[in-house]
């Protein structure tokens, strides 16, 4: 999905960690851009006027008025947002300060030339939507309630009803041209909050997804994929501590002989036996077994095995899996297996008490030839 507004990225901050310095210099960057925008929409409200004045609908005064004081007005804004002096109040945009300048130019014109009242006051609306977008509620109350006033005043105290001027052709197609830029600027305010939304969106996913690339590095062990020793003992933890109806089985898994790979084949191919053992147990286990590398070339596998029999089959599959791996395309003449020690937990066991007892299964495993599973 595209950006409406591609310029609205300025409103989202960058991923990466920013220097200070940084930072407040693209910030005060971000507020000259939208002061920018606010003097354009001063040119454009400048220029319909002296149309209008030269249609006979309003006169001179209020013109020049309106011209130098926008003029005025977004000189001292630059100065303070450019030279950094904003920055010390809470909101560094000085968005209440511009849409009470705005919205006073406004209602002044609107004084001054009621023929054109209803006009200005379309651009007093706008001038409202525009700062919401980065006002917040507590602070926007006070500032509607002194617009209201303002706008109060301005319909009391006018001899003339405030009007749209037509009396002309002329003088109608400039109020439908006002009118329709006034609305076209909504329709741009609106989009440009979309676009900061869009683009925030897509931030927070973009970061949703790095938190969870963070999570899995931290929880995985680098070399073969599988969790590491703190990942798979919390894991193993939390099935203890929750009131399943059928308590977890715990394999402990060792390579048989795997120093001799090591002092046999090299460091190398013993990294390669290692992730290889991995794919060939993980692909003989369900959706909702983990395996962890507890330590070296032994591993912890907690599964939700209901029975022992289940469990043990479960076991028995792993092994074979690893007995039936091609091993030879890893290094000539090179041969794995892996000796498994099984157990299901008992409520109110202890994670240190369970390992005893697997650890006591695995040595039984090793003891009675390797390449086995036997059950604690």
């Amino acid at each position: 999905m595209s950006v409406p507004i591609p310029s609205a990225a300025s409103h989202v901050p960058p991923v990466s960690t920013e220097e200070p310095e940084h930072r407040a210099t693209r910030r005060r960057a971000e507020r000259v851009r939208m002061l920018r925008m606010t003097f354009a929409s001063y040119v454009v409200d400048a220029v319909l006027l002296t149309l209008l004045h030269v249609a006979g609908a309003v006169h001179a005064e209020a013109v020049v008025f309106y011209a130098v004081t926008g003029t005025a007005a977004c000189l001292l804004f630059f100065l303070a947002l450019r030279g950094g002096w904003s920055e010390r109040f809470s909101d560094p945009y000085l968005t209440g300060a511009q849409m009470i300048a705005a919205s006073a130019l406004q209602l002044v014109t609107a004084w001054m030339a009621p023929g054109i009242g209803v006009l200005s006051l379309a651009i007093v609306f706008l001038v409202f939507a525009f700062s919401a977008l980065r006002l917040t509620l507590k602070q926007l109350l006070p500032q509607w309630i002194l617009i209201s006033i303002g706008i109060a005043l301005v319909v009391g105290s006018t001899t003339l009803p405030l009007s749209v001027p037509t009396a002309t052709p002329w003088q109608t197609a400039l109020s439908v041209a006002w009118l329709s830029l006034a609305v076209g600027r909504c329709a741009f305010v609106g989009l440009y909050g979309a676009s900061v939304r869009h683009l925030l969106g897509t931030r927070n996913r973009q970061l949703a997804d790095a938190r969870d690339a963070l999570h899995m590095l931290a929880s995985r062990d680098e070399l073969t994929g599988a969790l590491n020793r703190r990942a798979i003992m919390d894991l193993l933890r939390t099935a203890l501590d929750e009131s399943a109806e059928h308590m977890p089985a715990v394999a402990l898994l060792d390579l048989d002989h795997f120093k001799q790979v090591n002092d046999v084949h090299g460091h190398l191919v013993g990294d390669e036996v290692l992730r290889r053992f991995v794919r060939a147990a993980v692909a003989t286990l369900r959706g909702n077994d983990r395996l962890g590398r507890y330590g070296g070339e032994e591993f912890l596998l907690v599964a939700a095995a209901p029975t022992e029999q289940a469990a043990r089959q479960m076991a028995e599959r792993v092994r074979a899996a690893v007995a039936d791996e091609v091993w030879s395309a890893v290094a000539p003449g090179l041969k794995v297996t892996v000796s498994i020690g099984l157990t299901h937990a008992r409520r109110g066991e202890t994670a240190e008490a369970l390992l005893q007892r697997v650890d006591d299964a695995l040595y039984a495993a090793k003891s009675q030839g390797r390449d086995r599973v036997v059950t604690g």
